[in-house]
């Protein structure tokens, strides 16, 4: 059989990369197959002839590698294809717990990997594949092909370890979570690449825990990546972590892969001693960099247990993920399809089930309920017996949403309007929810009760760990905010300003706020920017002056409401106003955040207005 003309057409060319290989699905006696052809440039390498046996003849019993198909066939390997299956690169920003069954999967391929003294090494989200819509298969790894994406220990030390793995995971899981590969390291951009990589992954809307984890995983200083003994501890919950966590304590991944590693790249890296003169002075800036870490290596390092701030300690440490529980993966090969549930969706009905019974719970109280969970960036998840403490703290809290929900409604304007004030505006608010968190910070450090809890109360609260988790959530967005801020959001202002530098209505507005916009130092005072603060955002209230559109009178209210921001939500002063949500609730008092927030949600554009000239009139009378 001429198999290049019967069975290398390119209509049957599989999406499936390979750095090696063409990946074609072929027919053979009416059954599908996955074929793997080496390409013209790889054919003849007799030298890579040992690692392409080991790699490509792999037999395997677990679900998450590809299956080699063991009839023989000339010239081409085949491995078991799949009715139904998606590439990982066609899909973005998943649900947590997807993107933790992806993890998993791919580290209990990895895991079966190492103990035969191979490395993944080859993997991307363009070669591995979701089944099923039920898990993930790994189909390129090994020491045959050449590496498609060099890790950054690569750039500045020209070599790797078994760590790689880790770099490459971390890398899938980036593109999961955000949209986009990473960039390309070079000698050049160490510093700037790792900053935008974990800015990326800041600015998602995922989990502090994933995040942490995520940014561990992607260190480009190798030796303060997170391990894989560190990285299993997250998935404890996988039947197989005893097996995991003493292969790996035991450090044979690395006796196994090291003279692996130093014949497959010994070629590369001799050529490259031989074409490149060793400068011993850019060795040594090199290591000072990584040493002195002005090459941000990462938001948060695992290894090194002494640079890491009691904010990080506390997700990185405390955080264990629970995606799908696995089946022995001795008996994947006796189950058929139909037997296979998607664990995916069955972990979600279990988490929703939970959900419900906590919230039925919290539903006893009037003021806990499901509602805060998406209200309040620092709430804890779980209910906290101090309800009318918290209830207080809730109020003081909710400004920060309040601020969150101007922005996100700006940033939609922005789009259709297009008008350089409502930039202004988007740092304006981001800079001034910045300093309030800064402000509010240095309050929970010095332990003051802003809050008006009898003082008894206070004094036993204050020493809680629901006090200090509060403390440590706050410290981790603040470093977050305030990178957006300086690298992202002041990058994207002053585009704005040299592009209207000229018009008449910016020279007007600008002479009274330019050293806020420009004054990127750490203040931690709300009063001494409240005036720049709040000229911003009154000069975008024109822009939203139709009262005919409820989404215009919504976000002028939120305006006000954000201009008053430092007195809107103190519980001694919202007896004096919120009448109109008393009115439209037909209560006497507001109790709780989530009346305004109900409010909000179902008000009409009538309401919007009457609340807008409550508080006008309330606070600027004259």
């Amino acid at each position: 059989m001429n198999f290049d003309k019967e069975l290398m057409k390119t209509e049957h060319l599989t999406r499936i990369q390979s750095t090696a290989f063409l990946i074609y699905q072929v027919k053979i006696q009416d059954k599908s197959y996955f074929g793997y052809f080496l390409k013209q440039k790889y054919q003849n390498k007799y030298h890579l002839n040992r690692f392409l046996a080991t790699d490509m003849q792999q037999q395997n019993e677990i679900k998450y590698i590809r299956k080699l198909n063991t009839k023989e066939r000339e010239g081409f390997y085949m491995f078991e294809t799949y009715k139904q299956y998606t590439i990982l690169s066609e899909l973005k920003q998943l649900q947590e717990q997807v993107i933790l069954k992806i993890c998993l999967d791919t580290l209990m391929a990895l895991f079966a990997l190492h103990q035969r003294g191979i490395l993944g090494r080859c993997f991307n989200v363009n070669n591995i594949l979701f089944v099923e819509n039920q898990h993930s298969v790994l189909m390129e790894y090994g020491f045959y092909p050449d590496l498609e994406y060099q890790v950054p220990e690569m750039i500045y030390n020209k070599t790797y370890n078994e760590k790689i793995d880790i770099f490459l995971l971390g890398r899938v899981l980036f593109y999961l979570m955000v949209g986009n590969d990473l960039p390309q390291f070079d000698m050049n951009n160490l510093n700037e690449v790792s900053s935008d990589i974990n800015l990326a992954i800041a600015s998602t809307k995922y989990s502090d825990g994933l995040k942490s984890l995520v940014i561990s995983m992607l260190s480009i200083d190798v030796n303060k990546r997170i391990d894989y003994q560190q990285l299993f501890a997250k998935f404890k919950n996988n039947q197989f972590y005893s097996l995991q966590e003493q292969f790996y304590k035991s450090n044979t991944l690395k006796t196994l892969t090291k003279n692996a590693i130093q014949e497959r790249e010994h070629d590369d890296i001799k050529t490259s001693e031989e074409s490149e003169i060793f400068e011993i002075e850019q060795t040594q800036q090199i290591a000072k960099l990584i040493t002195d870490q002005k090459i941000k290596v990462s938001e948060i390092q695992i290894s090194d247990k002494s640079t890491i701030d009691q904010s990080q300690k506390y997700f990185l440490e405390k955080c264990t993920f629970n995606p799908p529980d696995d089946e022995d993966y001795k008996k994947y090969t006796s189950l058929s399809q139909q037997q296979i549930i998607s664990k995916v969706s069955e972990t979600q009905k279990t988490a929703t089930i939970k959900q419900n019974n906590e919230e039925s719970k919290i539903k006893k109280t009037v003021l806990e309920n499901e509602q805060l969970l998406k209200v309040l960036p620092f709430l804890n998840s779980d209910p906290t017996q101090d309800i009318l403490i918290w209830n207080q703290i809730y109020f003081y809290l909710y400004r920060f949403s309040l601020m969150d929900k101007l922005v996100d409604e700006l940033q939609s304007q922005l789009q259709s309007k297009n008008n350089y004030l409502i930039s202004i505006a988007l740092y304006g608010m981001k800079k001034g929810e910045l300093i309030l968190k800064r402000e509010y910070q240095n309050s929970l450090e010095k332990c003051q009760n802003l809050y008006y809890i009898p003082v008894e109360e206070w004094e036993k609260f204050k020493n809680s760990a629901e006090y200090k988790k509060m403390s440590s959530k706050i410290k981790f967005d603040i470093d977050v905010n305030q990178r957006l801020l300086q690298q992202k959001d002041y990058v994207q202002l002053k585009k704005v300003l040299d592009q209207y530098k000229n018009d008449g209505v910016l020279k007007d507005l600008y002479k009274f706020i330019e050293q806020y916009l420009n004054d990127n130092s750490e203040l931690n005072n709300f009063e001494s920017i409240k005036l720049q603060y709040r000229y911003i955002l009154t000069n975008i209230l024109p822009l939203f002056e139709s009262s005919d559109d409820k989404q215009n009178t919504y976000i002028k209210l939120l305006i006000m409401m954000c201009i008053l921001i430092n007195r809107i939500c103190d519980t001694q002063s919202i007896p004096q106003h919120f009448k109109t949500i008393c009115k439209f609730l037909k209560t006497d008092s507001i109790n709780s955040i989530v009346e305004i927030e109900y409010f909000l949600k179902n008000g009409t554009k009538q309401d919007f207005i009457a609340q807008f000239v409550e508080l006008k009139t309330c606070y600027f009378s004259g």
